[in-house]
Order: C-alpha cells, then sequence, then structure tokens
C-alpha cells in the first residue's frame, strides 16, 4: 500500500473512532449466451443461482432449486466439514465461497493464504477438496496449481461422486513471509455433447472448509496474523462475534462500533457476519470484546486480564480467536485503535484492503484500464466458448445514460478454421450489449478494434463485465472422440486490450441501493450513518452491525455510526438505516415516531432469540414491486395500485382513454428496453412465503436517505443478515426495493420509477451540459415534445416572417 493512501486511511480511522465513541440501446446480437448460465443469473430476478455448492443429499426444502445443467454429486458434504473441523492446523483460504467455483472449459481462480517465517519454514502441503460434474471427461480434464508464479503440480479431475482431497508437496522455497497467492486453473472437456450449451454443465468445486495449506511445523502463524487464516462457520461464513455483557446497551454497542470495523477492515472478508451475543461462539470465527476498567466482562471470559491495548489470544473454542480492546476508560479507545492500525494491524491493512483486489477494476473518469490491471493473464484458448469476466466499480455520482459509450479496444487473434457463426459478445450485468461478428474463417487478428459499450448498460457501484467469445467448428457437429483435437488453439485474447472510461455525467442520484452496496454512498461522508433498531433483541443488532461492517468494506473505510434503539426523528435530517421486524414497521407507520412506546435500553439476549410475530401482515401487490404495507401510506402509491387493479372494470371504456393506455403501456415496454431489463421485471411479484425487504427512500427533511432493512420476524431479520453477508447477494442489490424469499435464498430487486438528485459535486459547464443531456435520453418524451415545439414555433416565425421580406415587383 501506498504510504499517502495509508495515511489517509490512518486519519479517516481517527475521525470516526472519535466520532463513535461516545463522551459519557441494447445491441441486437442474438445468441444462445443470451439464456444466461445458472451462475450468471441476473441480479433483478436472483442473485443467489442454482449452484454446484449444495449435494443431492444436502438439498433440504427452502435450499435454491436445481439448474437443468447441474449435475449433483450424491455424497453428503459433512464427512468433509467434519474433516475440516479436526484439521486445526489448516490455513483456510481467504476467498469467500461464491469465488470456489470454476466454470466452462477453461476458467481460473485465484486464492490466497498468509503464513509468517516460522511456519513456512518447513513448507507444507497445499490441500485441495475438490467435487466435479459428472459431465467432465477425466481423460481431458485436468486441475492446474501455482504457488506465487511457481508450478506445484497438476491432476485430472475425477471425483464426480463426492469431495476428494489433494495434497501437493510446497517447498519452503515457493513460499513467501505474508500473503501467498494460489491460481487454480481448470481445463475441463464434456463427456459426450461438444456444443456450446454443453459447456455449462462443466463445473469443480473447492471445498471452502476442507481446502487451505497445512504446514509441516506444529507452528501457526502468530499474532493477528493468523486471522487471515480463520475457516468459515456452517453457514459458510466468516463469523465475528461481538461479546458483550449481559446487561450491556446502546452505550456498549457504540463503544464497540469502531472496533468491528477496524477488525472488518483488517480482516478484508467479503464474507462477514456480524453476530451480537452474551456468550462467545463455537466453531471458526472470532470473538471481539471491549473491556474498560469501568466496564468489566464476566470473569470466565479471560478478557479482564488482557493487557492494556488491542490483543489476541486463544477463544474456549481452539477453532476461534479472541481479539480484545482494553483501555483504562472509553476516553482512551480511539488512541488504542489507533496504536493498533499503526502497530500490529498494519499489515493485515497493508496487504489486505489497501492492496489492489484481482478480478477488479475501480474505474475512475476519462482513465484507461487494461485486463491485466483486473489480474487476467493470456493464454492460448482451445474449446468452443470462450468466457473471462471482472468486476468494474463505478463512482458513486456516476448517471448511466446515452450521452456517450465505453470503448472497449480489443487486441485478440482468432485461429483458422471457425465457423463464419463465430463472434464475440460483451456482456454486462447479465445484458448482452454489444456483438463482433468473427465471420472470417481464415483466422483474424484484431489490433485494438473498438467496441463501444452503452453507459447505460451500467449503473453505479459494481458491474459484471463478461466477454465471451462462441468457437465453434465443422468437426464439433460429429464429435467423435477419436478426432477430437483439443490442443489446437482456437482464440486468445490479449491481457493489453484496453477499457477507456469517457468523462462521465456526476450527479448522485438516489434512491439507487447499488451505490451503498459498490460505495456505502451516501453513507461514507464526514457525517455519517444514525443506525436505528426498532426492536433491541440481538437479532436486529445483529443484523445492523452486519450491514454497517458490509457498508465499511464497500467505502474501504470506517464509517461515522451512531447506534440507537428507537425510530428516527420525525424531523431527520441526513443519512439514516432502520432495522425493524414488521410489526414494529406498522406500529410506527400509525402511531408516528412521537408516539412509538419507548425501547428499553438493554439488549434482549435471549428473548430476542425466540421472538415470533403474532400479527400476520400483508403487501399492496405493485406490478414489479412489493412494498411492506408500512411504507404505502404513500397516496400516490396506493393510488396506483387502485388504477392498476380497477383499471379494466368499467364498462364501455373511453376511446381517447383506452388509447391513452396504449400509449403509456407501450411507452414502458420502450423504457423498460431502453434501460436493459426483461419482460420478467414488468410481471407481478409472487409473494415470497417468508421474506425480508431492502428498501430506500428520501427522508422527510428531503436532505438525505432512509434505509429500511425489514422482516417479519426477528427470527427472519438473521436469515436475511445471512444472505445479507453473502457476497454473492451483496454484491447485486440495487434499484429501490429489493426482496428477499428466505426459503429460497433468492433476491428479486425494483428500480425506482423515478429518481432524485441527491448532490451535484460539480458545477461546471462540461459536467451540467452532459447531465443535461443524460436526462434528457431518460425523459425522451419531453425530448421529442421540446423538438416539435421549436420546430411549431419556427414554421410559425418563418409563414409570418417570409411574406414580409419578399421582393416586391412591378408588373
Amino acid at each position: 500500500m501506498h504510504s499517502s493512501a495509508f495515511k489517509l486511511t490512518i486519519t479517516a480511522l481517527a475521525a470516526v473512532i472519535a466520532a463513535g465513541v461516545p463522551a459519557n440501446a441494447p445491441a441486437s446480437a442474438q445468441s444462445l449466451l443470451q439464456a444466461a448460465s445458472p451462475s450468471q443469473i441476473p441480479p433483478q430476478a436472483v442473485s443467489q443461482a442454482p449452484s454446484p455448492q449444495t449435494g443431492l443429499l444436502d438439498a433440504v426444502p427452502g435450499s435454491a432449486p436445481l439448474g437443468q445443467g447441474m449435475i449433483l454429486s450424491t455424497r453428503p458434504m459433512s464427512l468433509a466439514r467434519a474433516a475440516a473441523d479436526q484439521d486445526l492446523m489448516l490455513i483456510s483460504f481467504e476467498q469467500p465461497r461464491s469465488a470456489l467455483t470454476l466454470e466452462g472449459e477453461n476458467d481460473v481462480v485465484d486464492l490466497s493464504f498468509v503464513v509468517d517465517k516460522a511456519t513456512l519454514a518447513g513448507g507444507g502441503d497445499l490441500v485441495i477438496a475438490y467435487r466435479n460434474a459428472v459431465s467432465v471427461m477425466p481423460e481431458a480434464s485436468m486441475l492446474s496449481v501455482t504457488v506465487n508464479g511457481a508450478a506445484a503440480g497438476e491432476f485430472a479431475i475425477r471425483s464426480p461422486s463426492g469431495f476428494t482431497t489433494q495434497k501437493l508437496m510446497i517447498s519452503p522455497a515457493w513460499l513467501r513471509d505474508g500473503v501467498n497467492e494460489v491460481r487454480l486453473r481448470a481445463v475441463q472437456r464434456h463427456r459426450v455433447d461438444c456444443s456450446m450449451e454443453a459447456t455449462y454443465e462443466l463445473w469443480t468445486e473447492i471445498d471452502q472448509q476442507a481446502s487451505g495449506f497445512r504446514p509441516n511445523s506444529a507452528t501457526r502463524p502468530a499474532g493477528f496474523a493468523r486471522l487471515r487464516g480463520i475457516g468459515r462457520n456452517a453457514d459458510h461464513l466468516t463469523d465475528m462475534r461481538l461479546v458483550l455483557p449481559n446487561n450491556a446497551g446502546v452505550e456498549a454497542l457504540n463503544m464497540a462500533a469502531p472496533l468491528v470495523q477496524t477488525m472488518a477492515l483488517a480482516l478484508n472478508r467479503d464474507d462477514l457476519a456480524v453476530s451480537v451475543a452474551d456468550t462467545e461462539g463455537t466453531g471458526p470465527g472470532l470473538d471481539l470484546v471491549v473491556v474498560t476498567d469501568e466496564t468489566r466482562m464476566p470473569s470466565d471470559t479471560g478478557a479482564n486480564t488482557a493487557p492494556y491495548g488491542l490483543s489476541i489470544g486463544s477463544a474456549t473454542d481452539p477453532r476461534r480467536a479472541r481479539v480484545t480492546l482494553h483501555t483504562a476508560s472509553r476516553q482512551d479507545i480511539p488512541a488504542a485503535l489507533l496504536a493498533a492500525i499503526q502497530g500490529p494491524l498494519r499489515d493485515l491493512v497493508d496487504t489486505g484492503m489497501a492492496a489492489p483486489k484481482k478480478g477488479e477494476i475501480r474505474a475512475e473518469e476519462a482513465a484507461v484500464y487494461t485486463l491485466a490491471d483486473a489480474g487476467y493473464t493470456a493464454a492460448p484458448f482451445s474449446g468452443r466458448l470462450f468466457r473471462n469476466g471482472f468486476e468494474m466499480v463505478m463512482p458513486a455520482d456516476f448517471y448511466p445514460a446515452e450521452y456517450a459509450t465505453m470503448d472497449l479496444l480489443l487486441h485478440a487473434a482468432t485461429s483458422p478454421g471457425l465457423k463464419p457463426t463465430s463472434q464475440l459478445l460483451v456482456r454486462i450485468n447479465g445484458h448482452i450489449v454489444k456483438s463482433l461478428p468473427m465471420r472470417d474463417t481464415g483466422g483474424q487478428v484484431f489490433s485494438g478494434q473498438r467496441l463501444e459499450l452503452p453507459l447505460r448498460a451500467f449503473r453505479p457501484g459494481r458491474n459484471q463485465v463478461e466477454l465471451l467469445a462462441e468457437l465453434e467448428r465443422d468437426s464439433d457437429d460429429a464429435c467423435v472422440f477419436a478426432q477430437r483435437n483439443e490442443t489446437t488453439p482456437r482464440f486468445i485474447l490479449l491481457e493489453n486490450t484496453e477499457i477507456r472510461v469517457p468523462r462521465l455525467a456526476r450527479v448522485a442520484r438516489l434512491p439507487e441501493l447499488a451505490t451503498m452496496a459498490g460505495s456505502a454512498y451516501p453513507y461514507a461522508t464526514k457525517a455519517g450513518v444514525d443506525v436505528h433498531a426498532l426492536k433491541a433483541d440481538a437479532y436486529s443488532v445483529s443484523a445492523a452491525l452486519t450491514v454497517v461492517a458490509r457498508m465499511t468494506l464497500a467505502a474501504r473505510e470506517p464509517l461515522p455510526v451512531r447506534l440507537a434503539f428507537g425510530p428516527p426523528a420525525a424531523g431527520l435530517r441526513g443519512n439514516a438505516l432502520v432495522i425493524a421486524p414488521q410489526r414494529a414497521v406498522e406500529e410506527l407507520a400509525r402511531l408516528g415516531p412521537t408516539a412509538f412506546p419507548d425501547i428499553p435500553e438493554r439488549i434482549e439476549f435471549a428473548s430476542g432469540f425466540g421472538f415470533a410475530d403474532p400479527i400476520q401482515t400483508s403487501s399492496v401487490h405493485l406490478p414489479g414491486a412489493a412494498l411492506p404495507i408500512a411504507m404505502t401510506t404513500d397516496p400516490m402509491a396506493l393510488l396506483d395500485a387502485f388504477r392498476q387493479t380497477t383499471r379494466n372494470q368499467g364498462g364501455t371504456s373511453h376511446v381517447v382513454e383506452s388509447l391513452g393506455e396504449t400509449l403509456n403501456d407501450g411507452f414502458r415496454s420502450f423504457r423498460y428496453w431502453l434501460n436493459y431489463e426483461r419482460p420478467s421485471d414488468l410481471a407481478p411479484l409472487v409473494e415470497p412465503r417468508r421474506r425480508a425487504m431492502l428498501s430506500q427512500r428520501p427522508n422527510v427533511s428531503g436532505e438525505g436517505v432512509v434505509t429500511w432493512l425489514t422482516a417479519d420476524t426477528s427470527l427472519d431479520m438473521l436469515d436475511v443478515s445471512m444472505m445479507l453477508a453473502d457476497p454473492a447477494i451483496w454484491n447485486r442489490i440495487e434499484g429501490e426495493n429489493v426482496v428477499f424469499d428466505l426459503d429460497q435464498r433468492t433476491i428479486r430487486t425494483v428500480r425506482p420509477e423515478s429518481y432524485f438528485a441527491h448532490e451535484v459535486t460539480d458545477y461546471g459547464p462540461a459536467n451540467l451540459r452532459r447531465v443535461a443531456a443524460a436526462w434528457f435520453s431518460d425523459h425522451f418524451r419531453v425530448y421529442v415534445a421540446l423538438v416539435l415545439g421549436m420546430m411549431a414555433v419556427f414554421a410559425i416565425w418563418l409563414g409570418r416572417a417570409v411574406p414580409r421580406a419578399g421582393v416586391r415587383t412591378e408588373q
């Protein structure tokens, strides 16, 4: 990490800790790829796609449905998990479960683990526990492994009936003190099918809990470095538990919030789930304890005897670690955390949060990036369907519209013998937006071929960008095993392929949950965020801290957070996050903030876990949306719902009214097409049996937004917090509302009908021109009316001016 960046992090942390501690038009290309693979189902419909990560015996009611192309093994995963639990010397990989599946004919997964000098001295074994689809042909499918660029070995992919463990001996000469990088490359071929559709049936899954590095020495990394190797819990998440006294209240939460954010940044785990309890956790994870001479913990935790400052020790469960912050008083907490971030935690921040992340480009306007910046390494490809993807994080105040294009300058080549139907496709957030035909059967070389990608296909925050090449040959139709030549390359994509970001229209538009997920906007400001829990139970508080930790990681710096029990004030100014069971939301809508009953200041550790909502709630069904009943107090929303349900119940429709409805429907369909939305987004929502909702609304003062996380019960609140901790869910939330199906583990996102400008950071004429062009592209009916009006005015003027300006002639 550059020293300047580190100093900025330290400065931000100092300010936050001090504030947080209480003082007392889409392309027309058509392809089979438009039916996205199960791992690429667009976020508007599903966030966690059917995947090979659950065996048939593990598929219980409420799990994700199985996809057509998914052929799963039948051996339970519990055996591998139990083995991993018993292997206390295994240093886990840092990457989340969603990043451990290799798909298609050629795929790469980049992993990492951390060791120190004492641990690497004796070398060790790289443990890879994997299983694969039965459609993978073992005779032609290989998994190769490199460690820090050195070839560590390869093995045939042949484990369709359950997890198999492969161990590769790693020499100490290949290891380095600190972060070690592992690259897995899978080359997979189908047993019987040579079509491109069949490539979606090829996958290899790495077992997260049974894979990692096992050193030969009897010691694991010492100090805070051991935190980077902590395993995941049964939900495949990194468990961070804040342990509080059983009489703790909101004051203890505010005192501990800076520690939670500091450790979230130090761990740099994308799958971090925060829980709050009055007892230590069990299973792999991390316990956090804050102790001052004024506030003591129960004696059985051992935290009271910890040294002053931030220290790490062993927890009761040998698979966990305990981090204790011990100070003389609460006023000493900022100094203690600053000393830790500048001292023992510095290496973790330096090599983790502040280091570039492979597979990610954090874009800025008027900048040029290459695929190498996303960690891509060029290699010849001999399959039928080439796929390469990366994430592009756009600025929070980026206005996506048709005022410019993002240019992709392609550097690639094809080999002779391909079908003339071969083509390169660019898919953004699940939508194919550009195609490049590759019809030359004699082979082609592309040296800076320009592909214009529409800015409207992107969104503020995280975007999934994929490059796909369809590369069929005539011999694929026969698919004769003896005649198949899998060694001749068909395509190569060079790593100097460029992505050029144009000047952007910079105006922050809300509501937009994608900006919160991608960069914690608008909460990552000096004003910070007020977090309100309408019920003081442990599940609601855990959900609140999980969202805070996720926003901290998105902002890449700690946030000024103020936690409170109870609703926001009636005249709230600024931004807020509200966590509430549905019953409490309805009561707030009925009574208002001033009459809302007082909430106990103590956290309900026991009763909160057994809470069940006795009131059955429902929703108003809107096309493509589902708003909690407490949110439907907006008269315009109720009026729109009434009109939708009664529009066809009259006798004889008026001709003008019918024509207006037809034009509005046509305009709505065109708008969905223009915004790269699917017809399924227009369909009425099927109400989940168990659901939760994340919604963003402007506050009553108009000077900020309030984000609501609601669920029917506190137990459901726990489930939705676990879903938000999953990066496969968090990175795909967008729009105004996100509806969580807690049984199917899927989400549906709903875009707002209209946005409001929250902040304009650049009032220069160039930016205002781009903003105006973007606004007119979004409101083209106004643009057309304005053009027609100007033409009419010009015609009237011309009709009056020309006769008077004519030349008089004498007869």
